[in-house]
């Protein structure tokens, strides 16, 4: 298996469910950490920003699925179970999702080029 770096975006509106499902998939919770705002802006956080780039090609593919065709991932447990979100939850918060992948050499502005295509940018820190 071959790695392919991702980043995934999802919407506000969608995160905590999102974040339930990549922790069903058995990666840590809070995974959309980074947060977004529109271009040019400082607030409102409109989505939220997670890089994998150790991802495998299964994990990509399962990410695109759950992306374009509200796919259920393979998941330890069972949706709906022992705090496992809902499979109706899940596809539900599968709709903010958008996932980009690059095979090869991952260009130094990736990140910044991927976060442009969507008018956003990472949400300012606080100064120091």
């Amino acid at each position: 298996m071959s790695n392919t770096p991702c980043i995934l975006i999802v919407t506000t509106t969608h995160v905590t469910g999102m974040n339930s499902v990549v922790e069903a998939q058995g990666r840590g919770p809070g995974t959309f950490s980074r947060k977004l705002v529109a271009a040019g802006t400082t607030n409102p956080v409109v989505a939220h920003f997670s890089q994998d780039m150790s991802a495998t090609d299964t994990l990509e593919a399962a990410w695109r699925a759950m992306a374009s065709d509200r796919d259920l991932p393979a998941i330890a447990g069972v949706w709906g179970e022992d705090g496992v979100i809902s499979a109706a939850d899940a596809r539900a918060a599968m709709s903010g999702l958008t996932v980009h992948s690059v095979a090869g050499t991952v260009p130094s502005d990736w990140a910044e080029s991927i976060l442009a295509g969507h008018d956003y940018a990472f949400e300012p820190g606080p100064e120091i």
